[in-house]
């Protein structure tokens, strides 16, 4: 029960559209940008994500103060001084004696995942210094194993290739890759690498993803491990997913969108995404009733799946607010 807890914790585990009056020259090197955010109501979408606002313990939780801060800053909105320093709190009081963060203020057992989550919270609203961060880099570092890939939690060690991306991530962030053996955590990753390229979840036979092969390709990039013969075989597998291929016969997924278009950018290959593929997936997921964006066709809107939608639109470039939106940890 505990293992499908965390397995379920992991997949979890992120602009106000105003037309003004402007010179004719303006408009016309705007035309296309206009256009496109044009698509979405992004007025009804703020007003659906702000509808958290009305909670008497907002922020509520890491997972969704985090759902606000980016897509709200995604869509060009400043958060005012109020909203900003009651999640900057309930951040603060997230994290533990060891360092971690919890999901929320009921659970005490911080995690690497929550931990990345809430450094990036963090991050967007400019309040890096609000937290220890040095006990944050014990806390990741705590996590590291003999395989050199790096658990879940304290209570969770076993290693994974979500876990360590996690870990190098929030590493990174706080200076302290110094605490990975860079040699070995390189040949742990590398064990999720599959024949027809990519990586994928498990060692050995498998299925490659998009998640795990910009998860891979990440923490390959961190340790200066990224070789062209690994970033070639991931595109090679990239190009036969719907998020490259038009001809492809699978269902395309919103956070596997995310990861493939992240994933060809780490191996140095973003001129390769297709932004009109993305964009015309975006459309599919939107709901016009309320200016959300579902985690599938045919489903409702959520405030996470509309996060990632956002995060999407701001990779291609497509979001008022960033292209993409980045959090400078």
């Amino acid at each position: 029960m505990f293992k499908k807890s965390c397995m379920f914790q992991l997949a979890a585990a992120f602009a106000l559209f105003v037309v003004l009056a402007a010179p004719a020259l303006a408009k016309e090197k705007a035309k296309g940008t206009h256009k496109a955010v044009a698509e979405f109501d992004f007025k009804k979408t703020s007003a659906f994500i702000k509808e958290m606002e009305g909670r008497p313990d907002f922020p509520v939780a890491t997972v969704i103060a985090n759902d606000y801060v980016y897509t709200l800053l995604a869509m060009g909105e400043k958060i005012d001084a109020g909203r900003q320093n009651a999640i900057i709190l309930a951040t603060k009081l997230a994290q533990q004696k060891n360092g971690g963060f919890t999901p929320d203020k009921s659970n005490k057992n911080g995690s690497i995942l929550y931990t990345d989550i809430a450094l990036e919270t963090l991050a967007l609203l400019d309040a890096n210094n609000a937290i220890d961060r040095t006990k944050v880099k014990t806390f990741a570092a705590s996590l590291k194993n003999a395989d050199g890939g790096f658990g879940f939690s304290p209570e969770a060690k076993k290693s994974s290739l979500a876990t360590t991306y996690y870990a190098v991530h929030v590493l990174k962030g706080v200076n302290g890759l110094d605490a990975v053996d860079k040699a070995k955590t390189v040949e742990y990753v590398k064990g999720f690498a599959k024949k027809e390229g990519g990586f994928g979840p498990e060692k050995g036979a498998g299925v490659a993803n998009a998640r795990s092969t910009y998860m891979a390709a990440y923490v390959l990039n961190a340790l200066g491990a990224m070789d062209e013969a690994t970033a070639k075989k991931a595109v090679q597998f990239l190009e036969k997913t719907p998020y490259l291929d038009k001809k492809s016969k699978e269902r395309p997924e919103l956070d596997e969108q995310l990861y493939a278009i992240r994933a060809l950018k780490e191996v140095a290959a973003g001129n390769r995404v297709d932004k009109a593929i993305a964009l015309n997936f975006m459309k599919r997921l939107y709901i016009k009733v309320n200016g959300g964006f579902g985690p599938l066709e045919g489903y409702g809107s959520t405030p996470d799946s509309t996060t990632t939608a956002l995060r999407i639109l701001s990779e291609i470039g497509k979001a008022k607010g960033g292209i993409p939106l980045v959090a400078k940890r």
